[in-house]
């Protein structure tokens, strides 16, 4: 991995809290002097990015500690739990918006919000779409969960000040209800996402399984080796930004253990140097009999490990 890579993945957290924060302040105050829930509404959800922000780096600074004998597995799951814990505090915060905005809109006392908020939600656009991709690279780079969490949590905020950009305008063209449906919008989204991202959060915090095409992937690179007749498992765990493999492969019954060994050597290796975000591969081995290979080719010379062309 690069090394400005690195280096911009620990900036990242610290640029993005501070634009939230600034973004959340401006949105706010704007949004009360024009009159707009949707742009209050907005604010706010910028507002919950900034203790999302300051989760990712606590979590990442402490999925960053090294393995050792009280946590040989590391502390990478403390980013899928901080991700879990910013999810539900935005689901909370979803709630709110919704039952305030509801409660202006059942008033029937409506009122078109000042222009000056059609032009904060511009900036807000703007604001949020170029954090967002910041986000995006240093998180798909660094393959941190904590980080892509947080970048979609801004791409959200883009989609919801698009709505409330439409909704102020169309309020002061003779419909001022959408001002406030813009709210109930944001306050959707907001749940929408907290929903669908805390589950996979979760799901990855109780070691749900990779995607199947990963797995298929492993498989590929186990498969190359002619010596290798096939795979009876592949269980693979995320921790944080690592992923942890644990597999058996079937080698021919005719190979001594040390053989054996052998193989699962070279074979482990292939698989770490294939995939830079696995941490570590525990590869078992075992005989079947009369078992023909994937590729109907005989057996390599003895001792020789020659991956399949």
């Amino acid at each position: 991995m690069e090394e400005k890579c690195i280096r911009c993945s620990k900036i990242v957290p610290w640029v993005v809290l501070l634009g939230n924060a600034t973004l959340a302040l401006f949105q706010i105050y704007i949004g009360y002097v024009a009159k707009s829930k949707g742009l209050v509404a907005d604010g706010i959800h910028s507002g919950t990015d900034v203790v999302t922000t300051l989760m990712v780096i606590i979590t990442v600074g402490l999925s960053r500690h090294r393995d050792d004998k009280k946590y040989p597995w590391g502390l990478g799951k403390s980013e899928f739990l901080g991700a879990v814990f910013a999810y539900v505090l935005l689901l909370g915060i979803a709630c709110m918006i919704l039952l305030d905005a509801l409660a202006v809109i059942a008033s029937g006392v409506i009122h078109p919000p000042h222009m000056a908020a059609f032009f904060a939600a511009l900036v807000a656009v703007i604001a949020n779409y170029i954090l967002s991709s910041y986000g995006f690279c240093a998180g798909k780079k660094m393959n941190s969960p904590a980080m892509i969490a947080n970048a979609q949590e801004n791409r959200s905020d883009m989609l919801s000040s698009v709505a409330v950009l439409f909704g102020v305008f169309a309020a002061n063209i003779g419909f001022p209800i959408l001002d406030a449906l813009a709210a109930v919008l944001v306050g959707l989204m907001i749940a929408k996402s907290a929903v669908i991202l805390g589950l996979q959060a979760f799901k990855n915090l109780i070691d749900e399984s990779l995607p199947g095409e990963k797995r298929k992937l492993i498989e590929k690179v186990v498969l190359q080796y002619r010596q290798v007749k096939g795979v009876n498992y592949i269980h693979i765990r995320r921790v944080g930004q690592k992923a942890w493999i644990d597999m058996e492969i079937i080698i021919d019954p005719k190979r001594t253990v040390k053989e054996g060994h052998a193989i699962t050597r070279e074979v482990r290796q292939a698989i770490m140097r294939r995939f830079n975000q696995v941490k570590e591969v525990t590869i078992s081995f075992t005989c079947k009999e009369n078992l023909v290979t994937k590729t109907n080719r005989p057996l390599g010379a003895k001792n020789q490990l020659n991956p399949v062309a």
